[in-house]
């Protein structure tokens, strides 16, 4: 089999949108796998797609610039629609973080051995649910479907970067925000009421401490909330594979 220049150039494109991807994405980018395997996978997932991608790249460019440009442009929009799902999944860690604030597990910090950085008890198990529902979701399967899907959008070496990059992620922080607030409701809410239910007790029974009393308490009724509503949970998530589409389309016609 006899690969030209032409052949070789598409592989070289292909190959850095989708290691780029790999790299920032959850799943693959977990730091626990080789970087061999990463690399390995990147190249089986870029010779599949070279007959489909391959005809629509164009001539190699002749001079070394232009060639670094192309390079840069495709491992960015890998970067970027690996960084945004990643994103949707930092959504379910912020609302742990919130309960655990409400909780009074807010000063324990444990280490995510995902992101390997100082994360709360709470927003830890929130990070690993979702880990799960990604896989049992097929976000992985999603992930290898974007990226393929992305050439329809952005063909290779065809990324300018012309639209509102900037604002397109604005936008899409602002809906993160939101189903961020919508996981962490219930359980604040009724940790907003113990909080003034004991406020009420400490106005009128000075004598009792109500700190020692309510830690153990908002921890209880905290983690039970928890739990309760952990089955409506679904209705949230089921928005998550929609939203992923969304954020990943506009985040390619910015890359145009």
């Amino acid at each position: 089999m006899t690969i030209g220049v032409h052949e070789f150039w598409a592989s070289v494109l292909i190959f850095c949108r989708v290691a780029a991807l790999f790299t920032t994405a959850p799943i693959f980018g977990n730091r626990s796998i080789p970087k061999q395997v990463k690399v390995g996978l990147a190249a089986v997932l870029t010779l599949a797609m070279l007959p489909l991608v391959g005809p629509k790249v164009g001539a190699a460019p002749a001079d070394m610039i232009s060639m670094i440009t192309q390079i840069a442009a495709e491992t960015a929009v890998g970067f970027c629609l690996g960084f945004m799902v990643q994103l949707l999944l930092s959504a379910f860690q912020m609302a742990g973080y919130y309960i655990d604030t409400q909780m009074g597990f807010g000063i324990i910090n444990i280490l995510n051995p995902f992101t390997e950085q100082q994360t709360s008890a709470m927003g830890q198990f929130m990070y690993q649910l979702a880990m799960t529902l990604f896989l049992i979701a097929g976000g992985h399967l999603f992930l290898i479907a974007t990226v393929a899907g992305s050439y329809v959008t952005v063909p290779p070496g065809g990324a300018h970067f012309s639209g509102d990059m900037s604002g397109a992620f604005t936008a899409f922080l602002g809906q993160l925000f939101v189903i961020s607030v919508k996981i962490a409701a219930p359980a604040a809410a009724v940790l907003m009421v113990v909080d003034i239910a004991f406020a009420i007790v400490a106005r009128t029974v000075p004598q009792m401490n109500v700190f020692i009393v309510g830690m153990p308490v908002k921890i209880i009724v905290g983690l039970l909330t928890l739990a309760i509503v952990l089955p409506v949970l679904a209705f949230v998530i089921s928005q998550i594979p929609m939203l992923m589409g969304t954020g990943a389309q506009t985040v390619l016609q910015a890359a145009r």
